[in-house]
């Protein structure tokens, strides 16, 4: 299973940040992903394919604490020949938990993925994906994600714990269905 170090955050200015990640840090800028993510019951972790016009399918199982801080996440990738039909055979198997619609603009810098989203029902997000690898054990990542934080500006940023699939998944807030008429009465 591969590891990296990552965090999710809530942010307004995707503009902003995608002029300080090229003009500060010196991020690689991949270009804009869109991406359809469908999301399937799984006993252990999250199991998730991902359909993307521009590139190959793939097939992404992912295990992670749900905590809105840095923290360790294993995963695996498949690329999938056909994703439609892995969809189909996914779908009868284990039934579909839901699909998350993303626009993406993701940046590279050393071993860091960073994605700027616009998800659709959710808003905007900034995602730090530092990459445990041969030359970065877990704690150099995790250093290199909080020192990217700060260098944007978004030590203090809302964080989020959960998966996209869970925020679109969450119940609403019921409405107020008190009145403020004088007599209390609902109109």
């Amino acid at each position: 299973m591969a590891r990296n170090v990552e965090i999710k955050l809530r942010a307004e200015d995707l503009q902003r940040l995608a002029r300080s990640l090229q003009g500060i840090i010196g991020a690689r800028d991949c270009g804009i992903l869109e991406q359809r993510d469908i999301f399937f019951h799984s006993p252990r972790g999250r199991l998730k394919l991902r359909l993307d016009a521009t590139a190959p399918a793939q097939l992404i199982h992912y295990e992670r604490t749900d905590a809105a801080e840095l923290r360790p996440s294993d995963y695996r990738i498949v690329e999938v020949a056909d994703g439609e039909r892995m969809q189909a055979i996914l779908a009868a198997a284990l039934g579909t938990r839901g699909e998350v619609h993303k626009r993406r603009h993701l940046f590279l810098h050393d071993n860091v993925r960073i994605h700027l989203d616009e998800v659709d029902g959710l808003g905007r997000f900034v995602e730090i994906e530092a990459v445990v690898d041969a030359s970065h054990d877990a704690a150099a990542c995790h250093l290199q994600a909080q020192r990217l934080l700060d260098a944007l500006g978004l030590a203090n940023a809302p964080r989020e714990s959960q998966a996209y699939i869970e925020l679109l998944q969450a119940p609403s807030p019921q409405p107020d269905h008190k009145s403020n008429n004088a007599e209390g009465n609902p109109e």
